[in-house]
């Protein structure tokens, strides 16, 4: 009789085991929902100092949009870039 009392405890312990692990995980909708929060709240501090650069460089413009400053010609010196252009003559040879 004491065998079959003893084995039912242990039975018991076992089959009731992981109820008792069950409450120490977290619970991953608690965690999404923070880590969600967190993404908002980054995203909002992210937009707030977009906002205060884009009125800092309405005060104080650092990049100037004149189109007569750059130099965009496509013609180039051919003793600078003679090499290059001996590379552009071998690849048309080889087509």
């Amino acid at each position: 009789m004491c065998t079959k009392f003893l084995i039912g405890i242990v039975t018991a312990g076992f089959l009731l085991s992981p109820f008792g692990c069950a409450a120490d995980r977290p619970q991953k909708k608690d965690q999404s929902s923070d880590e969600m929060a967190q993404a908002i709240a980054f995203e909002r501090h992210k937009d707030a100092a977009a906002a205060r650069q884009a009125r800092i460089e309405a005060k104080h413009p650092t990049v100037t949009y004149s189109n007569s400053e750059a130099e965009r010609s496509a013609d180039r010196d051919a003793s600078k870039d003679s090499k290059s252009g001996e590379d552009r003559e071998k690849q048309e040879q080889r087509k």
